[in-house]
């Protein structure tokens, strides 16, 4: 018998995770379940005069996963309404960590590092070159732990 959550349980407890603290916090949010293309979650502040799209990624060990399809140069916007929130949910005993960042630097970032992989490597992916596949790993977003004030819904 398989013990532990699978993928899609990992996936949807950040949902809930993320849901739950932005309530906690006194915005408003409520999950798609996956029926939004890359939206997991609406949240929005108590007068709703203020709306944001969120993205949830999360892992328990690892990574987090995504695809070199999100990279794109990008410049900060102004008023940016679109953010992922990277979720570890670590070890079963330990409270999650989260990491709010707004989505024109996670698309900038994504596209830098890949672009500087393959720099490193000739051009070419190392393995899988028909592969899209893209990780982030926690050092690469560190200075967005807990920035939940950049959301701006509190």
């Amino acid at each position: 018998m398989a013990t532990g959550a699978s993928n899609q349980q990992t996936a949807r407890a950040g949902e809930f995770f993320v849901a739950a603290e932005l309530n906690k916090r006194g915005a408003y949010a409520v999950t798609f379940a996956g029926n939004m293309p890359s939206i997991d979650i609406l949240a929005s502040n108590r007068d709703q005069s203020r709306t944001v799209r969120i993205q949830v990624k999360t892992k328990r060990s690892g990574s987090w996963q995504t695809s070199i399809d999100r990279g794109k140069r990008c410049s900060p916007k102004v008023d940016e309404d679109s953010f992922w929130i990277f979720v570890d949910l670590g070890r079963e005993k330990e409270s999650p960590k989260y990491y709010v960042v707004p989505e024109w630097w996670v698309c900038n970032d994504i596209y830098r590092a890949h672009h500087a992989y393959l720099e490193k490597h000739g051009g070419k992916r190392k393995f899988g070159s028909e592969s899209k596949h893209h990780s982030i790993d926690t050092k690469r977003i560190q200075e967005w732990k807990g920035k939940w004030g950049v959301l701006g819904i509190f």
